[in-house]
């Protein structure tokens, strides 16, 4: 199946939930307590379906897991991202608009089935720049005062799991999982902190699959993590596969004929910007880890040739010492 380069956010969610062992491990990580306790002793199953205006296909994905309760009765979960930059003020609005499609497409006309309509557990997942503040019901989106009349409308809306406030460990119990979510964690996050994740998103997911070559893609096109850095990242995480899966992905990518600009960058990486930016995240990262630097350093990383601050990257997320990082520095390593 071809990459997903326009939309890589959509497509690492579909990828995360379109599998009944990721989309349980989602579903055990991310439901109350009580519900998982509800729930049948059997992965959820992923349907085709989408219910996402098509307005906002851009800025959500969403996916509907079938799943069973323990009391043999059906049930479903939606899960949405949204992955705007910023909280959207309607979100409690959308979750009901779509959660009446689903039963509509359950019950269609038939009675006894709309007697009888099946528990929809929405759940956001968000992963935007900025903290979350929008309603989370209709109840609160009401401009009427007068409690009678709020009263008429749902309380409950949805529940939100903010990716960005969950620690990685506790996002799911299997690193395949784990890593599509710690990669939507830092979308928007610093450089420094996507670095130090970077091995295990790489790890994560199961060679060979569609799954791993579409993390590939996130990293490399929402992380802005230069291809020579990735491939020796994967080769330490995966030896002998790292390598040649990035090739492959880049390869697909140019024979596609799309992301140009990108491939460009990620391949040569000798952009002035892209170098620059290099330099800059790699001073934050090494100061992050070693302290203040000194001026011996910051000098070399100033005057780096291209391709030198890619290089460093990679030692550094496992170097010990500065000293490790640059060797060619000797004994001026400590003087400023």
């Amino acid at each position: 199946m071809p990459l997903n380069i326009d939309k890589p956010h959509d497509a690492i969610f579909q990828g995360l939930l379109s599998d009944p062992q990721r989309s349980q491990s989602v579903l055990r990580a991310h439901l109350e307590p009580w519900m998982t306790e509800m729930l049948a002793d059997e992965p959820p199953v992923p349907l085709d379906t989408s219910f996402v205006d098509e307005d906002l296909r851009r800025s959500q994905s969403d996916k509907l897991l079938q799943v069973r309760l323990k009391d043999g009765e059906p049930g479903f979960v939606y899960a949405l991202l949204e992955h705007k930059s910023y909280p959207v003020a309607g979100t409690a609005l959308q979750v009901w608009k779509y959660k009446v499609r689903i039963w509509e497409r359950y019950a269609g006309k038939v009675a006894s089935k709309l007697r009888a309509l099946p528990s929809i557990i929405p759940v956001v997942f968000y992963h935007g720049a900025q903290d979350w503040g929008a309603p989370w019901s209709i109840r609160e989106m009401l401009a009427t005062g007068h409690g009678g009349l709020r009263d008429l409308e749902p309380e409950f809306g949805y529940y939100l799991r903010d990716l960005r406030t969950i620690p990685a460990e506790q996002l799911a119990s299997d690193a395949a999982t784990r890593a599509g979510l710690v990669a939507l964690r830092h979308s928007h996050g610093s450089q420094e902190a996507r670095l130090s994740a970077l091995p295990e998103v790489v790890a994560g997911p199961r060679s060979g699959s569609e799954y791993e070559r579409q993390v590939f893609v996130y990293l490399m096109g929402v992380w802005q993590v230069p291809a020579q850095t990735l491939a020796e990242v994967a080769e330490q995480a995966k030896p002998g596969r790292g390598k040649a899966v990035v090739g492959q992905v880049l390869q697909e990518i140019l024979d596609r004929g799309e992301a140009k600009g990108l491939v460009k960058g990620l391949v040569k990486g000798e952009a002035k910007g892209l170098v620059k930016g290099l330099a800059c995240a790699l001073t934050r990262l090494l100061e992050s880890r070693f302290d203040r630097l000194p001026g011996t350093v910051l000098r070399r990383i100033a005057t780096a040739r291209t391709s030198e601050p890619d290089a460093w990257f990679t030692v550094s997320l496992g170097a010990e010492s500065l000293r490790e990082v640059f060797p060619d520095l000797g004994l001026d390593l400590g003087r400023d």
